[in-house]
């Protein structure tokens, strides 16, 4: 005769902290090693001994850190050599203050684990199995994920954003305790860098009312911290490097993979081609999210999320290769799909794994000239090599969309006809 207390389910014992701080180094450690060796091949100029990788954005970080604390503008900051431009909201100059102190070797450390930690965390979101094979599975990353390789490269920040983003979106355990309110740190990508705001229009069509205006609250707030501070330049940004002038490259350049880019190459540079090329891209953008909400309720949040990440790469103005970081989730996505009650269709699988091949493979600097122009002299073949990837993604958006629709129209007829 069993008792009540056998009848019981037997709760797990959580991992301890030493559990926790062994499974973590577990799954960092051999990401951010392979991070290290790698960083010096990754962008041009960069060598092994001494060990000085090429990091020309965080480069850029440091230099408008330290003029900005020298009360300098730091949009007229400049790096030797190079000479890149600081080209983000005056908060992000702000929230990097501490690069301005120690040596820049420890700050390209830092800055690498920094990646390699975001990199992780977005994996184990989507649902990779942690311990050793979220870590293989990040070693293989940092090799074969062209935007993620060359964020690492540069120093830059995207896997940062994106992992702000998704941590907002997706739990990490079921049921996972927030001490920070869902949507601040979506407020605070987009306060960094504009493009994740269309994250704010996402959570509202899934029914997160809370989080969209938790979003706008934090990039309010943080956007105001930065004019507080930095007036004249919150000023200067907003009346024109929001609209994407980096003063270095044309979105006509083929690392630049925005819809926007597609038109500048097919067309010409024209105010008619600008405005067409950003009307389109803005109803890509909002067909995408709302072609993501539909499939977020279905049950395919991962898939959702990425393709959300991915239209803001097809939307904005300016998307070099390395801004495709949202190609990481929406691999998980194909790999490791929810096939459940609704899953993603056949072609659809099909069209998104060719895109994620596609992005990490970047043909477009590995096999055409570019830059100076050389875009306008294009044949049939470079074009189509120029140009697929953003046509992949207005296929599968426009693919879904279509589907949708025709489902749609399923259901309402179908009262009609039995009638």
């Amino acid at each position: 005769m069993s008792s009540r207390q056998d009848a019981l389910p037997v709760a797990r014992p959580r991992p301890g902290t030493g559990d926790r701080v062994s499974r973590t180094l577990v799954e960092l450690v051999p990401p951010f090693v392979v991070a290290l060796v790698l960083l010096p091949v990754i962008i041009a100029y960069g060598r092994f001994w001494p060990w000085h990788p090429s990091t020309i954005d965080l480069q850029v970080y440091v230099y408008a850190v330290k003029d900005m604390l020298a009360g300098k503008d730091i949009f007229a900051t400049t790096t030797p050599f190079w000479n890149l431009y600081f080209i983000y909201p005056p908060i992000a100059a702000i929230l990097m203050w501490p690069l301005a102190f120690g040596p820049y070797a420890m700050w390209q450390v830092i800055w690498t684990g920094g990646l390699v930690w975001a990199q992780q965390s977005v994996l184990r979101r989507c649902g990779v199995p942690r311990g050793w094979k979220l870590a293989l599975v990040g070693v293989a990353v940092v090799l074969a994920v062209e935007p993620i390789r060359t964020t690492l490269g540069y120093g830059q920040v995207n896997t940062l954003l994106m992992a702000l983003v998704v941590a907002d979106l997706l739990p990490d355990v079921p049921g996972e305790r927030r001490r920070i309110p869902r949507g601040t740190l979506i407020g605070l990508a987009a306060a960094i860098k504009l493009t994740p705001a269309l994250f704010v229009v996402f959570a509202f069509l899934i029914g997160r009312r809370r989080t969209a205006v938790t979003a706008i609250v934090s990039f309010l707030a943080f956007t105001a911290v930065g004019a507080m501070l930095l007036f004249k330049e919150t000023l200067a940004f907003w009346g024109g490097l929001s609209g994407g002038n980096t003063r270095t490259a044309s979105p006509l350049y083929t690392g630049n993979q925005s819809l926007l880019g597609v038109f500048f190459r097919l067309g010409d540079t024209s105010k008619v081609t600008t405005l067409a090329g950003l009307a389109f891209s803005a109803a890509v953008a909002l067909v995408s999210v709302l072609v993501a909400a539909h499939w977020w309720r279905r049950g395919q949040q991962v898939f959702a999320v990425a393709l959300v990440g991915l239209a803001t790469c097809l939307a904005s103005p300016l998307s070099w290769t390395h801004h495709y970081v949202w190609i990481l989730p929406m691999a998980v996505a194909v790999v490791l799909p929810r096939v459940g009650r609704h899953p993603l269709p056949r072609w659809a699988r099909g069209v998104a794994a060719f895109w994620v091949l596609w992005v990490c493979v970047c043909l477009p600097l590995a096999a055409l000239p570019y830059g100076g122009g050389r875009e306008r002299h294009f044949s049939f073949g470079q074009q189509l090599i120029a140009n697929l990837g953003p046509a992949l993604g207005v296929l599968l958006v426009a693919g879904l969309a279509w589907q949708l629709v025709s489902v749609s129209r399923s259901a309402v007829s179908a009262p009609v006809a039995s009638g």
